[in-house]
């Protein structure tokens, strides 16, 4: 053993196992800090109780392995059965690929190119396909042409929809995706159960730990728990005990965000992920996607803030893709003016140059001195209509932003003025109330804004108005006249059952009923 060469924290470590043995009293192995004094496992460190039920709830070989085999029904996917390939040095190539709907083509001849660490904001009007285009990348509709990613890329893709089912709490739903925690941490466990099962370690026990120890620290494992509080917490949670299934779509939704951003995806596909987010976890969000380096972005949003926080911009208009590189998205918008502009400039100067070439030939074309230089001026237009020069731009281009207008017709009069009201009201889940001794009238005429921190109440109250949550005590009082119109944050799930209705079917649907009630 002495012809052995040992670093230093190993050859400390045999010190103590022998000093241990020639008192004939064995002291257990979490007294030790052989390799470093931040390490946190169990077998080197004491731990108060609270802190050492929460490292074995996140890191239980059994609990993490099933998370794996089965994933919790979120809306953030690691899907594997995606179409990989070689391509060329790219995260993600896109070649000439085409959507139709029915009839309808959505989206038409697309190539792109998304290069390893490159950030794209997928921008356009409502309706022009983006949400579209991102099912497609992900085989989740049909489509022609070719879609290829990277052999080695790890892809992470959050939906619109949030959907509910997980039992875990907030903390191990986040946590769950961070698979090369997990097989490290699993890997460290068994090692150092054969080093504590042992009287005397051998060697090869011992270097299984050393390597185990080092992966674990390798891949973040000391560092797991305040990175997934952080996270969590800028998204903001505050009570991270609490199970996922108690928590609104809107809340679920941000699990599976923050599930996605924790498993470190190398190629990462975000389908408006901040619809859910107050303002503070959308700044928060924004400082967070500007700061990430870990691999690609695809970010389809409409909000400013996040849009910002991309490096590239792609606009699907007119059912093709219009790239704009190294270009931040308040610089996007003067280019897309400057680019229309040019390009209609550009056509306009071209019909003219050809007006005037033709102009010659038809005056000169029968003239014997003027022959050669007609015969010259015919061979100019016809090179100018092979190079395209006197296509017009293509719509894509010159296509403005769509500005929506929404006109909603007078309201009825109602029968007085209080329209709905609250009478010592206790609004909350369970047994315990949110929102307490509330006495509250909606009166003809009145527009409120409801303010609250996170898990304040206000979607709950808002539950409560609409007359889906029953009063914990109190009463609600409506007016019999009284027509109610409600959109919620969660209204993607009150549609599930209607995905696949064309829009216009279901709001002829809904008219219908309200007429006959």
């Amino acid at each position: 053993m002495m012809n052995q060469k040992f670093g230093p924290s190993r050859l400390s470590f045999y010190f103590l196992i022998a000093i241990n043995l020639l008192t004939i009293h064995w002291v257990p192995v979490s007294a030790f800090q052989p390799f470093s004094p931040t390490v946190s496992s169990k077998v080197f460190h004491h731990r108060s109780s609270e802190s050492h039920d929460r490292q074995q709830r996140h890191v239980n070989p059994t609990s993490l392995s099933a998370t794996r085999e089965a994933p919790s029904p979120t809306s953030a996917k690691q899907k594997d059965n995606l179409s990989r390939g070689d391509t060329r040095g790219a995260a993600l190539l896109l070649e000439d690929i085409s959507v139709s709907r029915g009839s309808s083509q959505i989206l038409s001849n697309i190539d792109w190119r998304i290069e390893p660490k490159s950030k794209f904001a997928l921008v356009g009007a409502n309706g022009a396909g983006k949400s579209t285009l991102l099912k497609a990348i992900m085989e989740d509709l049909p489509y022609e042409g070719k879609v290829t990613i990277g052999t080695k890329q790890k892809v992470g893709y959050l939906q619109q929809t949030a959907v509910a089912g997980s039992t875990k709490t907030v903390f191990d739903e986040a946590a769950s995706a961070m698979t090369e925690v997990t097989a490290a941490k699993a890997a460290l466990e068994r090692a150092e159960e054969r080093v504590a099962s042992s009287t005397i370690p051998t060697i090869e026990d011992m270097d299984a730990l050393d390597r185990a120890t080092q992966q674990f620290q390798s891949v973040g494992g000391y560092q797991q728990e305040q990175e997934v509080s952080s996270m969590l917490k800028g998204l903001g949670f505050t009570d991270l005990e609490q199970t996922c299934d108690q928590l609104s779509g809107g809340w679920q939704m941000r699990v599976s965000f923050a599930r996605m951003l924790l498993s470190k995806p190398s190629l990462c596909l975000m389908d408006e992920p901040g619809n859910h987010l107050d303002r503070s976890a959308r700044k928060w969000l924004a400082q967070y996607l500007k700061r990430y380096d870990g691999g690609a972005m695809i970010l389809v949003t409409h909000d400013v803030e996040l849009l910002e926080a991309m490096d590239h911009i792609a606009e699907i208009s007119a059912r093709s893709l219009q790239t704009y590189k190294s270009c931040t998205y308040s610089q996007y918008l003067e280019l897309k003016v400057e680019r229309a502009q040019a390009a209609q400039s550009e056509y306009e100067r071209n019909l003219e140059k050809a007006e005037k070439l033709q102009t010659f030939v038809d005056k000169w074309g029968a003239s014997a001195t003027k022959a050669t230089a007609a015969q010259s001026r015919v061979k100019q237009l016809e090179k100018m209509k092979a190079q395209g020069a006197l296509d017009a731009p293509p719509e894509a281009v010159l296509q403005e932003r769509f500005k929506p207008r929404l006109k909603l017709p007078n309201p009825p009069k109602a029968m007085g003025d209080t329209l709905l009201a609250l009478r010592n009201a206790e609004v909350g889940h369970g047994t315990n109330p949110l929102i307490s001794n509330v006495n509250f009238e909606i009166q003809r005429g009145m527009k409120i804004l409801i303010r609250g921190e996170n898990g304040s109440g206000k979607s709950t109250l808002l539950h409560t108005l609409r007359g889906t949550l029953p009063l914990m005590d109190g009463e609600r009082e409506t007016n019999e006249s009284l027509r109610l119109g409600v959109f919620t944050q969660d209204l993607a799930q009150e549609l599930l059952d209607a995905v696949s209705a064309r829009a216009v079917d279901l709001m002829t649907t809904i008219a219908t009923l309200r007429l006959i009630a």
